[in-house]
C-alpha cells in the first residue's frame, strides 16, 4: 500500500468521525474492514503517534536530566497501554451488554463501535502527550458519548427506545475504564520515576 494513501485515508477517517459521524458510520458499516484491518490501519498509527507525542512532550517538559532521557521510551508506553487495555476490556463487556438492551451480540460490530468511538479519547491523549498544561482539551473526550450514540443507531440492532441508554452506559463504561487504567499506570510509571 502506498504510504501517502494510507496517511490520507487515516486523516480522512479521523476527520470524518469528528465532523460528520453519521456519514462516517455509514461508510464504516458499508465497508468490509476486518478487526485486524481496523487495528492496523486506524488504531495502531494513532497509538504510535500518541507514544511519539508523549516522548516529545516528556523531553520538552522534563528532559533536562540525562537519566530522564533514557526513561522517555518507558513513559511513552503508558498512553499506548492505557488506550489498548481500555479498548480490549470494553469490547467484550459491551458485547455482553448489548444483549441486555435487546440487541444481538456481534463481536465485529462492537469492536468497530468501541474502536472508532474511542477516537476522541485517543486524540486527547495525543494532544496532552505533547502539552499536558492544556488539560482543558480533555473535555473533548466527552465527544465519545455522541460518537457512540450515532454509531449505535447505525451499527446495532438495539431497539430505538433503548439505544440512548445503551450508548450512554457504554460510553461511560469506556471512559471510566480508561480513567482507572490511566490512573493505575500513572501511579506505576510515577513510581519508576
Amino acid at each position: 500500500m502506498n504510504f501517502r494513501v494510507f496517511i490520507q485515508n487515516l486523516y480522512l477517517r479521523c476527520i470524518g468521525i469528528i465532523w460528520s459521524p453519521k456519514e462516517e458510520w455509514a461508510r464504516i458499516k458499508d465497508g468490509n474492514e476486518s478487526i485486524g484491518q481496523i487495528l492496523v490501519g486506524f488504531m495502531l498509527p494513532l497509538l504510535l503517534i500518541s507514544a511519539v507525542t508523549s516522548m516529545i512532550g516528556g523531553y520538552i517538559h522534563r528532559g533536562d536530566t540525562a537519566w530522564y532521557s533514557e526513561l522517555l521510551i518507558i513513559f511513552s508506553i503508558r498512553p499506548v497501554l492505557s488506550i489498548s487495555l481500555s479498548i480490549a476490556l470494553s469490547i467484550p463487556a459491551i458485547n455482553v451488554m448489548i444483549g441486555t438492551f435487546g440487541g444481538t451480540p456481534n463481536f465485529s460490530q462492537v469492536s468497530q463501535l468501541v474502536i472508532f468511538s474511542f477516537f476522541p479519547v485517543t486524540f486527547v491523549t495525543i494532544i496532552l502527550g505533547m502539552s499536558p498544561e492544556i488539560y482543558i482539551v480533555g473535555l473533548f473526550a466527552l465527544y465519545t458519548f455522541y460518537i457512540m450514540h450515532i454509531g449505535t443507531q447505525i451499527l446495532s440492532d438495539i431497539p430505538s427506545e433503548r439505544q440512548s441508554n445503551f450508548s450512554t452506559l457504554s460510553s461511560t463504561m469506556m471512559l471510566v475504564t480508561y480513567l482507572i487504567i490511566n490512573f493505575i499506570l500513572s501511579a506505576f510509571f510515577g513510581a519508576i520515576h
